[in-house]
Parts: structure tokens; sequence; C-alpha cells
């Protein structure tokens, strides 16, 4: 079957995508302590741990995440370093690590979120009311196609 796009369109919405990823870090507001990508890894931890739970193993948090272990130990470390995330160790198997966020981890969260929020209010002021329900309008009908085709199991990575 023959897409329907138009190839110029196609090739202006590609061009628009690869420019847009030079402002990648276009959401500061906040000074982070470690790199983005052990922020990262802290608020996955911290939107995906029960409440309950003790914490996440870090093979765990590399599965999800989609990182090696020497990656996830870095990143970890790093978090550790910081005192953004502790370390405990399981009372009936000392060699199981679970890894949770520290209450300082979690203020940095909510400081990262803030900042993300205030900068999307800021493209959302930008482009005024109706443009604003058009990009949200529009980003949801993208996520749709593309939860679709992970569905299909046409889709890569989750």
């Amino acid at each position: 079957m023959k897409g329907l796009a138009d190839a110029d369109l196609v090739i202006e919405f590609v061009a628009t995508l690869h420019e847009l990823r030079r402002y990648k870090g276009w959401y500061r507001g906040c000074s982070l302590p470690v790199r983005k990508n052990a922020v990262t890894l802290l608020m996955y931890l911290h939107h995906h741990l029960p409440e309950d739970s003790p914490g996440m193993q870090p093979s765990e948090l590399g599965e999800r995440l989609k990182l090696t272990r020497p990656t996830v130990t870095t990143l970890v470390n790093s978090l550790e370093e910081h005192s953004l995330v502790e370390r405990i160790s399981d009372e009936e198997d000392r060699r199981v690590v679970y890894v949770r966020p520290t209450s300082q981890g979690v203020a940095l969260v909510q400081q990262a979120k803030e900042a993300f929020a205030k900068s999307i209010e800021e493209i959302m002021d930008h482009l005024g009311p109706e443009d604003g329900r058009e990009l949200v309008r529009i980003t949801r009908k993208v996520r749709e196609f593309l939860a679709s085709r992970h569905r299909e199991g046409k889709g890569g990575r989750d």
C-alpha cells in the first residue's frame, strides 16, 4: 500500500523534528546535581515504585529502561553520592539489593517536574489557546497511532 503523505511534507516534518533536537535541554530551569539520564532513572524509580515496596532491583531498572548493568550501576552510584537514592539490602538475602529514592531525591523530582511544567506553560502561552489545543490534539493522535502500531507488533521499543 502506497503512503498518501505528500513527500515534501514528510521531508519538512523530518527536518523540523531534527531541528528541535538542538533544544533538547529547553526545559531547564532547575540546576541538576547529576546528569540528565540519572535524573531520568530517578524519575522512573519515583513514579513506578509501589509505596509498600522496599525499592527496585538495579537489574529490573535496567530491563525496564533498556540500560546495561554497568550503566545502571554508574547512574545509581551517582545518585547515591548525591543522597538522591539509597540502596537497601534484603533482610532475608543480603545479596539482593533494592534502590529507592530518598526524600532529597523526591524533592529533586518535584523540582524538575515544576521546571518542566513552567516551560510547557511558556510554550502554550506563546501558541495561544487555539494552537495549544491543536498541538495537544495532534500529539494525542500521533500517540494513538504509535500505540496501535506497537499493539500490532510493528513498533519498536517501548
